[in-house]
C-alpha cells in the first residue's frame, strides 16, 4: 500500500482561518511564528509538544483534529475499534460479521496486533452467538490472552479486549480481573469511554458468577449496576440488572424486592424489545446470557 502524506499543515491553516485566529495567536510563546508558518506550509512537521500546543490554541482535541484530517471519517483501525466497543451494548451477529470483515481487510494490508486480537475476540463471540459452543469460543479467546498475559499494564484498548474474553476464565479469576479493571477505570472516571466499559465488565462477571451459582457474590456487582446512570445510558442493561437481581435474591431466599422482573419486562416492552420481554417471562436466567443457548442476535439494536 503506497504511503500518502497527511496534509497536517494545510488542515491546521484551514481550521485556524475558519476560527478567525492569527498565526501569532496560535504560535503564542510556545514557538516562533516563522516556525509555525513552516508547519502550515508542510515544510516541517511539528514535534509532539508543539503539535499539542497548537491544537490546544485551536480549541480542539487530538481526536477531533484526526477526524477532520481524515475528511470527517474514522480511519480503518479507529472504525474497527468503534464497532468493537459497540459490542459491549449490542452483541449481534451482524455487528460481529462487520468487524471481522473489516478487520481481515486491514490485516491483509499491514500488521496490527490490536486488530488481530479484536478479530480473535470477535470470532469467539460469533461462535457463542451462532454455534453456542463455549469450548470452541475459548479457543479464540486463548489466542488473545497469550498476548494480554504478557503485559504489565492494561489501558483502555486492552481492557475492551479483556472484557470480551472474560468467559475464558473461571468465575474466581474473572472476579479478580474485573476488580483490577475497575481500579484502572477509576483513573479514567472523567473519560466517557470508561463508563460503558465498566458496565460491561460488571455484566459479564455477574453472568459468570450466576452460572457458578454464586448468587450472593453476583449481587455485590449487580448493586453497582443498579443506578440512574445505567438506567439512562443503557436501559437494556438496566433491565437485565433488575432481572438478575431478582433471580439472585430469590435463590438466596431474599424476597425484600419483589417485582423487579416485571419492571424489566415493562421496560423491554416500552423499548420495543419483545424478544427480551418474552425471554424474561419464560426463563429470566437466560436473558442476555452470552454463554447460554440464547438467540441474542435477534435483539433489535437500540440507540442509547
Amino acid at each position: 500500500m503506497s504511503y500518502q502524506p497527511i496534509p497536517i499543515g494545510s488542515t491546521l491553516k484551514k481550521i485556524r482561518e475558519n476560527k478567525g485566529y492569527t498565526q501569532k495567536q496560535i504560535s503564542d510563546e510556545k514557538m516562533a511564528r516563522s516556525t509555525y508558518t513552516k508547519f502550515e506550509k508542510d515544510a516541517i512537521s511539528p514535534t509532539l509538544p508543539k503539535y499539542l500546543a497548537i491544537i490546544d490554541h485551536m480549541d480542539m482535541s487530538h481526536d477531533e483534529f484526526m477526524y477532520i484530517l481524515q475528511d470527517y471519517r474514522l480511519g480503518e483501525k479507529e472504525y474497527i475499534l468503534h464497532l468493537f466497543k459497540k459490542l459491549e451494548k449490542h452483541p449481534t451477529l451482524e455487528l460481529l460479521n462487520d468487524i471481522i470483515e473489516k478487520g481481515e481487510t486491514l490485516v491483509k494490508d499491514r500488521y496490527d496486533q490490536l486488530v488481530l486480537d479484536i478479530l480473535n475476540a470477535s470470532r469467539g463471540y460469533k461462535v457463542l452467538l451462532e454455534e453456542h459452543d463455549l469450548e470452541k469460543a475459548k479457543g479464540y479467546a486463548e489466542k488473545v490472552w497469550e498476548r494480554m498475559a504478557t503485559l504489565d499494564n492494561w489501558y483502555l484498548a486492552e481492557l475492551h479486549v479483556i472484557n470480551s474474553i472474560l468467559y475464558l476464565f473461571d468465575s474466581e479469576t474473572a472476579v479478580a480481573f474485573t476488580e483490577r479493571a475497575l481500579k484502572i477505570l477509576y483513573k479514567y472516571e472523567k473519560c466517557d469511554e470508561a463508563i460503558p466499559l465498566r458496565h460491561s465488565f460488571l455484566l459479564h462477571v455477574t453472568n459468570l458468577l450466576m452460572m457458578d451459582k454464586k448468587y450472593e457474590q453476583a449481587l455485590v456487582y449487580l448493586r453497582l449496576l443498579d443506578n440512574s446512570n445505567v438506567m439512562l445510558e443503557c436501559p437494556i442493561l438496566w433491565g437485565v440488572t433488575l432481572i438478575r437481581k431478582e433471580v439472585c435474591m430469590t435463590k438466596i431466599g431474599d424476597l425484600s424486592e419483589p417485582g423487579l422482573i416485571n419492571k424489566a419486562i415493562q421496560l423491554f416492552e416500552c423499548l420495543n424489545q419483545p424478544d427480551l420481554a418474552r425471554y424474561a417471562k419464560e426463563n429470566p436466567e437466560t436473558v442476555y446470557n452470552l454463554y447460554a443457548r440464547f438467540p441474542i442476535s435477534h435483539i433489535k439494536a437500540l440507540a442509547v
